[in-house]
């Protein structure tokens, strides 16, 4: 990302002072061709010349200078909850998360000479998407009847070249569970996924970030809620197509209580190892596709009520992988290899021997406090 003075701004503020550039030059120490060169954009200021200029024109630093993408900074996608929006700050975090990611692609086990396709034109169609995820499951070997599990999940990311980088950030308020990291220039993704959630809806997640990389092109701070969209419907679909959704939703037609459809959608659900959340919306996706009236609850929100319910008989992935304890450095970094059959760490390592790396670099692109980066730092070391 470049940045640029915001030179209009600056001339307004100038005519406004009564200030030509010569006398902004010197209030600044420059030569008049030195600062001519800000306006031109041949140069940009340097940060103490920055900070002169902005006491000059009493302008903060966010009027002052504008940022303007290249296409090769790092792409950012975030599995939301409930569509809360995401701070500014946040998504620079992750930018410059990505940005040091960079760094370890010379330790990555991926071929360099090829690249994994992607969909030519992604769109949030039904019908597009039910084609998208059968081709998915019969090039996994997956049939239409059959359960999606963890381990297919895995093949289909390892297959992309995509680096899963199981995290315990705890529980998110705004943005929990995932974090996608596109670099243009390399075509890999990273993708952050959050331990601390509950299992039944972990698949769904990753679920979700895997549409993510079927359709990078997606991702843009323009098309951003066509790309969450896209992954959502992509996801739901993959767990659970529209022969299962058909078949349930035929089942689910004919039983008039509202307390038996709950529990036969828990009952299928927990049957796939999915959410109820996606049995109920797939077969609704379905009914509203082919003009068929909705399954019904008792209130649009009750589904959500009833995957809380759901949710409390099962604990977090975390807890699950570390039989409800605290994992020391090495157990974590053994289960992101073993179980995730994740790169990361071992390009971490070979990058701190030769780069002489301090735990800072493993803070910053874990996004983890410092005495737990040093943990780490010393297991890898």
């Amino acid at each position: 990302m470049k940045n640029l003075l915001n030179t209009e701004l600056v001339k307004d503020k100038l005519q406004e002072l009564g200030l030509s550039q010569t006398e902004l030059s010197k209030k600044i120490g420059l030569s008049r061709q030195a600062v001519s060169k800000w306006f031109t954009g041949d140069q940009f200021p340097r940060p103490d010349k920055l900070l002169k200029l902005a006491r000059i024109l009493d302008l903060g630093f966010k009027d002052l200078v504008i940022k303007e993408r290249d296409g090769t900074e790092p792409i950012i996608a975030f599995r939301k909850k409930a569509r809360h929006k995401i701070p500014d700050g946040y998504i620079e975090k992750a930018r410059n998360m990505g940005t040091m990611l960079e760094t370890l692609l010379p330790y990555l086990p991926f071929d360099n000479l090829s690249q994994p396709s992607s969909l030519i034109d992604p769109k949030d169609e039904y019908d597009y998407i039910q084609r998208v995820v059968k081709s998915v499951r019969n090039d996994a070997g997956i049939s239409d009847e059959s359960v999606v599990d963890f381990h297919n999940l895995l093949g289909l990311f390892l297959s992309r070249h995509a680096v899963l980088v199981p995290v315990l950030w705890g529980d998110k308020e705004h943005h929990e569970n995932a974090l996608h990291i596109y670099l243009p220039s390399s075509r890999t993704t990273w993708i952050y996924l959050n331990l601390d959630c509950k299992a039944p809806d972990f698949k769904f997640w990753m679920a979700h970030e895997l549409g993510h990389v079927y359709a990078p092109g997606l991702i843009s701070e323009e098309t951003s809620d066509e790309a969450e969209d896209f992954a959502d419907h992509f996801a739901g679909a993959l767990l659970f197509p529209e022969s299962m959704a058909l078949r349930e939703y035929k089942h689910l037609c004919r039983i008039r209580s509202v307390q038996m459809i709950i529990r036969c959608i828990c009952d299928r659900a927990e049957e796939l190892g999915i959410s109820p959340v996606t049995v109920y919306t797939e077969a609704n996706r379905f009914a509203e596709h082919h003009g068929k009236r909705p399954i019904s609850l008792n209130s649009p929100n009750q589904i959500y009520q009833v995957m809380t319910n759901f949710n409390k008989k099962y604990g977090t992935v975390g807890q699950q992988l570390f039989d409800n304890s605290e994992p020391s450095p090495s157990q974590y970094i053994n289960s992101s290899r073993e179980q995730f059959k994740s790169p990361i760490f071992d390009a971490v390592r070979e990058y701190i021997k030769e780069g002489d790396k301090s735990p800072g670099f493993l803070q910053s692109i874990l996004s983890i406090p410092l005495l737990d980066a040093h943990g780490i730092y010393e297991a890898l070391c």
